[in-house]
């Protein structure tokens, strides 16, 4: 025997427990892979229609028969369970024992695509051979297999039966357990390599910076006990390398099976693949899955492949076919990047961003983004599986509250509706009617809330307001009339994508937001609004009037928490994440989680931080600051030759300074960040040593967050402002809840987001032992206790109250050594 079958037969374990499921989804998928988008009935639609044919059985038959067997197969024992939806055991000589297996669907089972029909039967298959081996049959013993394909929309049930011996349905089975097990071999051979080499890694730089040891020791007890831990460390630890590498030593010591390494920004995901790069060359046999979002990673987005006459891409045909090559050429790849699998895709003429997909059960290290674990709509759905013991590592945490607050919201519009009626015209007609329908719908619902608001507040109110808005509790009326023309037109949809005749590109993501608005009309809880907006046609003659409605959430934290219980560690982790008690509410942390604060790894006289009290930059006296901000960047400019950036609340006060200061400054490039624009590498390309650059930009955005600015980059930054969210009916509704909890409202909706903002921004300046600079706190509130008590303590501010002490501050700083 070779030593690569020698190593393979001993990376498996005693016994292997797999369901039939389980041994179906992966060995005996073939052909096309349809739309997963959607396609077919619910859940719901599908337990209830199970629980009608089940009480229809005839008497002496069982319902949900359960089946667990035990094999040798190929050397090796496995246990094999499921049930079937009915057994009707053999009741005389003249008829074989039959096996029941439930489809629903839409449509007749002869439009489905052959594919799922294929799998369906597949699954029937393994359930009459795990029957059969439970009654001890012999080869020639007849198995009646039938299933039952119950249309939904005719309420009409297809059955259909084959008789087989036992010996081929022994053969079909034990040909799918072969197939599992030289997958298993090969997967459990690399995860023995990973846990050897994971054991035998060092820490691979000299020396552990300070605070970096104390986040590394607490992150390995939080893996290696379970439960979470929080940890504010601060900019230039080294978080990254001071939770993943004990991250990995656990896999190796403790039985930890897969990490996933959750970040909010693209620079989070490079950091990532360079610190896994750094412990490869070390010997570590980690593999690193990145993802990447669907429209960055399809090839027909990307225009690398045309759809056919039908609709169809051409990667999706014969994709389960290509895939086992495909996926064992990916397996225990270093570095799985977008780019590595792309390059696979390519060569097999796979999707790849599916091919990304079939590769999250097999990869050790899975780096992704928030939504990916916490999304209801996008979450990964491996995570199902409880056998497996996981990790969850949240990188820049602070970003999760907001964004768990928009992945369980959901809006609809008016205007959208009638453009993706439009685009099925000709084409799909029955989906181009529930559209309408649900068009009509919202105009009605619209009225109602007119109507009723009217009588209740405004009797005497002859002609609505251009623009109104309402707000309901949960408690309150729901859009009962929406949600109906909804599923109406998903069941349509459904339809349509079941008998392989999808609806069209054009209204892919309009489809998504109706999907993403019923799976969150059935989450929605105490701490969701429905709001309405209604718009008036500025036309007199038009009664066309733009509609939308929102299912907002106000805290997620409730979620979060039933996304943290399918892993056995949970690490949450940013620069920023303070107030304590403010994080743990957002984020639906445990009272009792242990809560890390460390200091700064750098010296108090890198980082000069001014205050400056003498700007008021509220909206109100914006007007009134404008030349006195031109003049704060002046000074900074003058005091020290460099790279610069200036951080606003808003476009428009930046592009009022911009003017005045360009006015005033004419000799001095200035470039600002563009409304919309994303061009992060031509902005950064302006930030580079030895140039004297002032750049504009928005507090919060993407120039403020998740870049280093290293050395002479960056080496000041001026914070206009406190970062307050503006002031809208979300956050108002937002300081409304908070309030009757009995919290600071204003705090909670406006003050501590902003503070996050600001001390994000300020961070981007000193990002390593020899950065040295400057940052400006430029409002009068920065003096405010609320303000100082929260600073870093890192942070020594000196306050200046006019701009000659500014400039005295700024020369004396960069005059000392």
């Amino acid at each position: 025997m070779s030593a690569e079958k020698t190593a393979l037969n001993e990376a498996l374990p005693e016994k292997i427990q797999i369901s039939v499921g389980e041994l179906v989804d992966f060995a005996c998928r073939s052909g096309d892979l349809v739309s997963t988008l959607s396609g077919g009935p619910t859940a719901q639609e599908g337990i209830r229609a199970h629980q009608k044919l089940q009480k229809k059985r005839p008497a002496g038959s069982e319902a949900e028969y359960p089946l667990q067997v035990e094999i040798e197969q190929d050397g090796q024992s496995v246990e094999l369970n499921g049930r079937v939806d009915i057994l009707h055991p053999q009741a005389d000589l003249h008829r074989p024992p039959q096996l029941d297996e439930i489809k629903t669907t839409y449509v007749p089972p002869q439009k489905l695509p052959d594919s799922n029909r294929a799998l369906h039967w597949a699954q029937l298959k393994i359930y009459g051979f795990c029957y059969g081996l439970q009654q001890q049959f012999s080869d020639d013993t007849p198995v009646a297999l039938q299933m039952l394909w119950h249309n939904l929309k005719e309420k009409k049930t297809y059955p259909e039966l084959q008789e087989f011996s036992w010996g081929e349905l022994a053969t079909f089975s034990r040909g799918a357990l072969t197939r599992y097990l030289q997958w298993h071999r090969r997967w459990q051979a690399h995860r023995q390599a990973v846990c050897a080499s994971a054991k035998a890694l060092e820490f691979p730089f000299g020396r552990y910076r300070d605070g970096q040891r104390a986040l590394a020791v607490a992150a390995y007890r939080c893996l290696r006990d379970g439960g979470e831990l929080v940890a504010e460390a601060p900019t230039g630890i080294g978080k990254t390398i001071s939770t993943l590498f004990p991250a990995i030593k656990a896999m190796g010591e403790t039985g930890l099976d897969q990490l996933v390494y959750l970040t909010a920004k693209n620079s989070g995901r490079q950091v990532v693949r360079e610190t896994a790069g750094r412990l490869h060359q070390q010997g570590l046999k980690l593999s690193v899955l990145e993802l990447q979002a669907r429209d960055k990673t399809c090839a027909c987005s990307l225009g690398l492949c045309s759809r056919d006459e039908d609709g169809i891409c051409p990667r999706t045909k014969g994709f389960y076919d290509r895939l086992p090559e495909a996926r064992q050429a990916l397996l225990a790849q270093p570095l799985l990047t977008p780019e590595v699998i792309a390059q696979e895709a390519d060569r097999f003429q796979l999707c790849p961003f599916e091919l990304s997909l079939q590769m999250l059960p097999w990869a050790d290290l899975v780096v992704c983004d928030f939504n990916y674990v916490f999304d209801p709509l996008v979450q990964m759905h491996n995570l199902r599986d409880n056998r497996r013991r996981r990790a969850l590592l949240i990188d820049e945490a602070h970003n999760l509250g907001d964004r768990a607050r928009s992945m369980f919201s959901a809006h609809l519009t008016r205007s959208d509706s009638r453009r993706a009626a439009a685009e099925c015209k000709g084409s799909h007609p029955s989906l181009r009617r529930a559209i309408q329908s649900l068009v009509r719908a919202l105009d009605k619902w619209v009225i109602e809330q007119r109507e009723s608001r009217t009588r209740q507040s405004h009797p005497s109110e002859p002609v609505p307001a251009k623009s109104e808005l309402w707000i309901n509790q949960l408690d309150d009326q729901v859009p009962a009339i929406v949600n109906t023309a909804i599923q109406k037109v998903l069941t349509v949809a459904n339809q349509l994508w079941e008998a392989a005749q999808p609806p069209p590109d054009a209204i892919a993501d309009w489809l998504k937001n109706l999907f993403r608005f019923q799976a969150i009309e059935q989450l929605a809880g105490e701490e969701h609004r429905y709001i309405t907006r209604a718009q008036r046609s500025s036309n007199p003659e038009s009664h066309w009037q733009e509609q939308e409605l929102e299912i907002l959430c106000l805290n997620a934290a409730k979620y979060l928490q039933q996304a943290y219980r399918l892993f056995y560690s949970v690490i949450v982790f940013s620069a920023t994440l303070r107030p304590a008690h403010f994080v743990y509410r957002q984020l639906g942390l445990p009272a009792d989680a242990p809560y890390l604060q460390l200091p700064s790894p750098f010296q108090p006289e890198q980082l000069g931080l001014l205050v400056c009290p003498y700007v008021d930059t509220r909206y109100r006296a914006r007007q009134g600051a404008t030349n006195t901000l031109v003049d704060m960047i002046g000074r900074t400019l003058r005091s020290r030759p460099g790279n610069y950036l200036v951080f606003f609340p808003s476009y428009r006060f930046l592009q009022e300074v911009a003017t005045a200061f360009s006015e005033r400054f004419p000799e001095v490039a200035l470039i600002q960040q563009e409304a919309g624009s994303s061009e992060l590498d031509h902005f950064l390309a302006h930030f580079q040593p030895g140039r004297e650059t002032l750049g504009f930009a928005i507090m919060g955005g993407i120039f403020g967050e998740g870049i280093d600015y290293v050395g002479e980059q960056l080496v000041g930054t001026i914070v206009v402002g406190t970062g307050l969210p503006q002031v809208n009916e979300e956050q108002e509704l937002l300081r409304s809840a908070s309030a009757a909890r009995g919290e600071n409202g204003f705090d909670i909706a406006y003050r501590y987001p902003g503070l996050t903002r600001v001390l994000q921004t300020a961070g981007r300046v000193i990002r390593s032992e020899r950065d040295r600079g400057v940052v400006i706190l430029a409002d009068y509130r920065f003096a405010d206790a609320f303000y100082r008590h929260l600073y870093p303590q890192h942070w020594h501010p000196r306050i200046c109250d006019n701009g000659e002490a500014l400039s005295a501050a700024l020369d004396q700083f960069w005059e000392t050594p």
